[in-house]
């Protein structure tokens, strides 16, 4: 199961309650109560307010996390923050204009691809709910593509118009998780330098060098061919964060063969 989409699968109105049970109410105990004491909340919820039917053509309804509270700790949920469920602007009228108006080229749908993830992006920064933040994964599943692509893509809008257009890992600096990485080495692979990265990411310099270290050390080792089991045990880093690595060398450097 791909780790990625896991903060996305755990924002739920269940997830919701339990956070507000404990946070608010002190309600501490039993996760296995407070779990079905949220199952039936959403029973009941579910029965009162059913959902709407009326929701304009190319608006999905996602949740989103609140920017609010400070750096993620080590075995938080994702489920842990402030959730916000808005309705988001992923396909709209003038979408499908363009694409009637323009020819069906590799450019023309990446400039396609990157309007639509800047307005997704600053539709819940601006909102009066917000800034309400989404993860890599989550842009992947509105958009339809990868992690690699929706990084790549934020890359490249960040380096032509200067604006940061944070997603989650940003804000609440996830550092080891997946998404993460890949958000800073799509940056250092486009061109940019570690302080452009840091300044761009709105992220730490010193942790942006940690994260590009450890991926160039991954890469050297897969350039001499070390078979990916012996890497971690070479420079001390989990299995998991080595698979990232090894991804994204082959992502970006195709020509290295993984042993």
């Amino acid at each position: 199961m791909s780790q990625a989409y896991v903060g996305t699968a755990q924002r739920t109105f269940q997830q919701a309650l339990i956070h507000l049970l404990e946070s608010d109410y002190g309600l501490l105990g039993s996760r296995r109560i407070l779990e079905t004491l949220a199952e039936d909340a959403q029973k009941l919820a579910d029965q009162f307010y059913p959902s709407p039917q009326h929701l304009s053509s190319g608006w999905m309804v996602f949740t989103g996390t609140r920017a609010s509270g400070g750096k993620t700790h080590p075995g938080q949920r994702a489920g842990d923050h402030e959730l916000v469920t808005l309705a988001w602007p992923v396909l709209l009228p003038e979408d499908v204009e363009y694409l009637a108006h323009h020819p069906d080229t590799a450019s023309a749908r990446q400039a396609w691809f990157q309007v639509r993830l800047a307005r997704i992006i600053e539709h819940g920064l601006h909102h009066p709910q917000g800034p309400v933040l989404l993860t890599l994964a989550d842009l992947a599943a509105m958009l339809g593509l990868t992690t690699v692509q929706v990084s790549q893509r934020l890359a490249e809008i960040r380096r032509t118009t200067g604006k940061p257009l944070p997603t989650k890992g940003y804000y609440f600096d996830q550092g080891m998780r997946p998404t993460h990485k890949e958000e800073i080495i799509a940056l250092y692979e486009s061109g940019l330098d570690e302080a452009s990265i840091a300044r761009q990411s709105e992220h730490a310099p010193e942790s942006v060098g940690h994260y590009l270290r450890d991926y160039e050390r991954v890469k050297l080792l897969l350039t001499h061919q070390t078979p990916l089991a012996q890497i971690g045990q070479l420079i001390d880093l989990q299995p998991n964060v080595i698979r990232v690595y090894a991804e994204m060398v082959s992502k970006y450097h195709p020509e290295i063969e993984l042993a």
